[in-house]
């Protein structure tokens, strides 16, 4: 298990590198109120649902390694409301209430993102998710650094 372990802290390292590059990405691109660029909109769309794809894919590792995927066809809310849930005797809770917020935001644009094909993207609901993401960035960093610390102290105690 301790290799598990081990592949795993680096995986989510791997995962969180990602997501703050998207969340930097989001920080750079002009969304400010006149703009109108279907380009710079697409841009930050994509960034969006990388963002939020980086982000289950921790969780995602997360849940195999403990033997806590969800199933049935709302496996993505499933996964990441239980990420906000302590799991006694097999891990702590991964996400705060702030960060679960912002993620169920960005999980519902990355659904309308990926079957919403004839519909234009709103620079204000693009603009509002990319601010959100900018908030998220440092409570994200902060707990997946407390995963990381306690993904370390189970590998040692193996």
């Amino acid at each position: 298990m301790k290799g598990r372990l081990q592949l795993l802290r680096q995986e989510i390292r791997s995962d969180a590198a990602a997501f703050a590059m998207r969340a930097e990405e989001l920080a750079t691109l002009p969304l400010a109120a006149a703009t109108a660029d279907a380009n710079v909109l697409a841009r930050a769309a994509v960034a969006l649902h990388h963002a939020y794809g980086a982000v289950e894919a921790v969780m995602a590792r997360l849940a195999k390694v403990f033997d806590t995927e969800p199933t049935g066809p709302n496996w993505h809310r499933s996964l990441l409301d239980s990420m906000a849930l302590e799991v006694p005797g097999v891990r702590p809770a991964i996400l705060g209430p702030e960060s679960l917020a912002i993620l169920r935001d960005l999980l519902s644009f990355r659904h309308f993102f990926r079957h919403a094909y004839a519909v234009p993207l709103d620079l204000g609901r693009i603009r509002s998710l990319a601010d959100q993401v900018q908030k998220l960035a440092p409570r994200l960093a902060v707990e997946l650094q407390a995963v990381d610390r306690w993904l370390h102290d189970l590998a040692a105690a193996d």
